[in-house]
């Protein structure tokens, strides 16, 4: 009798690793370190990511204007299990140009990283975090594209803060994005007029959100997908390469 053709065991599943997230983020230019890694840690399923800016503008000596985008990112797989969860912190300077000025948008993020990332996740789930991401900064944009300005508060006027939040699980995407509004009991008792600023803040927050929009969401993905790309064709050497290393940001994902 015949022996029977061993069985093939099952491919590994390609998971997003520690070194994968630093390639990715030399790709896109970004100075990143892992700060701390826990051996056994729940992180919730999906990723939840969170972007605040607009409360830490600056001016250094050269006059050049400098304006925070702090992010928040808690990334993980679509199974809830105990795993290694890594701390990153992320940082990188677009600058800009808004009204003739020089300005310089810094870019900083805080990463909880679990360890059961699938890539094959990462590129289903991509595009609709990406489109999700996208409509939260637009609505943004309009929102601070609205405000009453007064030109005659100078230099004493607020900026406007913005603040983005956004949950994706597997297929499920949830998100607001609006103005935080001064805490009433700041100012000593209740407000008594709508929210004001002045033209200059309301184009640095405008320029923010196209920053976000048409450079960072972009560049961050395009790279994502170059990742995938590489990583399928060093497992599999006979498939076959995209022919550009450049992909435009509509076929990102």
């Amino acid at each position: 009798m015949a022996a029977l053709p061993p069985i093939a065991e099952p491919a590994p599943e390609s998971m997003l690793t520690a070194g994968q997230l630093r390639t990715l983020l030399g790709m896109c230019g970004y100075r990143g370190a892992m700060i701390a890694a826990w051996r056994r840690h729940v992180l919730p399923v999906g990723c939840r990511v969170s972007l605040q800016f607009g409360d830490q503008v600056a001016r250094d000596d050269d006059g050049l204007t400098h304006l925070a985008i702090r992010c928040s990112l808690e990334m993980n797989g679509n199974d809830e299990r105990i795993g290694e969860v890594t701390y990153w912190q992320i940082r990188k300077v677009l600058p800009a140009t808004v009204d003739g000025n020089r300005v310089h948008f810094a870019v900083e993020a805080d990463l909880l990283l679990g360890n059961m990332i699938r890539l094959d996740d990462v590129l289903k789930d991509g595009a609709e975090m990406f489109r999700h991401l996208r409509l939260l900064i637009s609505d943004a944009r309009l929102t601070v594209a609205h405000l009453p300005v007064n030109d005659r508060l100078g230099e004493d006027a607020a900026a406007p803060v913005l603040r983005i939040e956004a949950r994706f699980a597997a297929d499920l995407a949830a998100g607001r994005s609006g103005l935080v509004v001064p805490d009433p009991a700041d100012s000593g008792g209740p407000a008594v007029a709508p929210f004001r600023t002045t033209t200059r803040h309301v184009g640095m927050s405008i320029a923010a959100c196209d920053c976000l929009t048409h450079q960072l969401l972009p560049d961050l993905a395009q790279a994502v997908r170059a990742m995938i790309v590489q990583e399928r064709s060093t497992r599999s050497p006979g498939a076959a390469r995209w022919s550009s290393q450049v992909l435009p940001a509509s076929a990102v994902f």
